[in-house]
């Protein structure tokens, strides 16, 4: 299916980033809006950011706030990416072409499209793939900013696993669909700054009261990552639910707003929009295959024919009656397992490269296989047991383990972004009237 519209490609590309920005449009005059530490954002950036978050908003049928309002929004969350690229360069972070190429193909496979496709519908949009891969690259490096000085600042431990499964039951399978106002404090705030802040989330709080549209409120003061979509945080179960979130929403009813929740990032108001029941525990099993291997790689004085050739030989003596232990020994290259007869013990699913994985799935219990290729060289394959393995407890101490990491890089975000405003200079002329 095509994609048409413009609207409709903003919508697609949101599922999978930010907003992007639009071919800028000529301007009459050009004038700087923000300088952050030593650079600046015109107010062709900015406006071009505008209009394509009001064509994405307007689609997804998200109240769009008064123009002042949405360019403060629009323009404070450009500081912040603008920061964090910054920091990017400064760690010589970078996005490789290979990488760059997998992640615009996902997001036309995720639309049903092919990457000519893909190009062809933005080209009717008035866009460009070459805009859209920087762009693209943009928000990948922005993602490995935050992981590595985010995820890095946080620990799960097995206790706190055991903890939490010992307090969960099954309102843990309860999803919330959930939206939220941030009112930010700044790092280290002083008495003053958090009683004017409590005072606007509580203002905000009898606004919505009296029948203020949350989104519309949200989109236009909000201080969080979810501002621009009105604050929409999406589906979560209740052992997704952030921390200062998680004993508020299920007292909530559907529909309702807390009053104001205080956290070190501010004060945040979350309204439980809906609510889906849970299901039991499903029971997790995979598939374990018993295998060994021989391994032949390329070197300098053996390339890939001959690798392949040397592969097909030992095959063939193995389905001869010669010991495969012994040939393993003497000639696979994988040193980990080659003095233990080349066995590799249960392998579950994931842990070997796909074209090895691949092949075991069709082989027979018993079955020796061809001469398998993948980057390591050629693997010769015996597939020497097969089981089912209920690995319910593992998946379930894992997928809590993830919940709880994540949680808390959710905790530390919010806070890490008032920590990096704070030491970044700033110069916003929309707020000063600079204009």
């Amino acid at each position: 299916m095509r994609l048409r519209s413009f609207a409709s490609l903003g919508f697609m590309l949101l599922m999978v980033l930010t907003p992007l920005v639009a071919l800028a449009q000529p301007q009459p005059l050009d004038r700087i809006v923000a300088v952050v530490n030593k650079d600046a954002i015109m107010q062709s950036q900015l406006e071009d950011r505008v209009a394509q978050v009001s064509q994405q908003m307007a689609s997804r049928n998200v109240p769009v706030p008064d123009k002042e309002d949405l360019r403060r929004q629009v323009l404070d969350r450009m500081i912040v990416e603008q920061i964090q690229l910054q920091m990017a360069d400064r760690a010589n972070v970078s996005i490789d072409d290979t990488q760059l190429n997998a992640a615009v193909r996902d997001i036309a496979e995720n639309n049903d499209m092919s990457l000519d496709e893909f190009a062809d519908s933005l080209e009717a949009d008035g866009m460009s793939l070459a805009a859209v891969r920087e762009q693209v690259r943009r928000e990948m490096l922005l993602r490995q900013v935050q992981q590595s000085q985010v995820a890095s600042r946080v620990n799960v431990t097995d206790r706190e696993v055991d903890r939490y499964l010992e307090q969960q039951g099954e309102s843990s399978n309860t999803a919330y669909h959930l939206a939220h106002i941030l009112v930010s404090l700044p790092e280290s705030p002083t008495p003053e700054q958090v009683e004017q802040a409590q005072a606007e989330a509580r203002d905000l709080y009898r606004r919505l009261q009296d029948g203020a549209d949350f989104q519309q409120l949200a989109t236009a003061d909000s201080d969080g990552e979810q501002a621009l979509s009105g604050g929409d945080l999406g589906w979560r179960r209740g052992d997704q639910l952030p921390t200062i979130f998680a004993d508020v929403v299920p007292q909530l009813a559907d529909g309702e707003v807390s009053e104001p929740v205080r956290s070190p990032s501010g004060f945040h108001l979350v309204k439980r929009i809906e609510t889906r029941g849970g299901q039991g525990e499903q029971k997790t099993v995979i598939t374990e295959n018993q295998v060994r291997h021989i391994l032949i790689g390329t070197n300098p004085n053996r390339n890939d024919e001959q690798a392949e050739a040397l592969a097909e030989d030992i095959r063939q003596r193995i389905a001869g009656g010669e010991s495969f232990a012994e040939l393993a020994q003497q000639y696979s290259d994988d040193d980990g397992s080659a003095l233990d007869g080349g066995e590799l013990g249960w392998v579950r699913p994931g842990q070997m490269v796909p074209a090895f994985e691949d092949a075991v799935s069709d082989m027979d219990v018993g079955e020796l296989s061809q001469p398998v290729r993948s980057r390591f060289g050629y693997h010769v394959i015996e597939l020497e047991d097969r089981r089912q393995k209920d690995v319910t407890r593992d998946a379930q101490r894992e997928q809590v383990r993830q919940t709880l990491f994540q949680r808390k890089v959710n905790d530390e975000l919010e806070a890490w972004t008032q920590e990096i405003r704070s030491g970044a200079y700033i110069d916003n002329r929309l707020e000063d009237g600079q204009q």
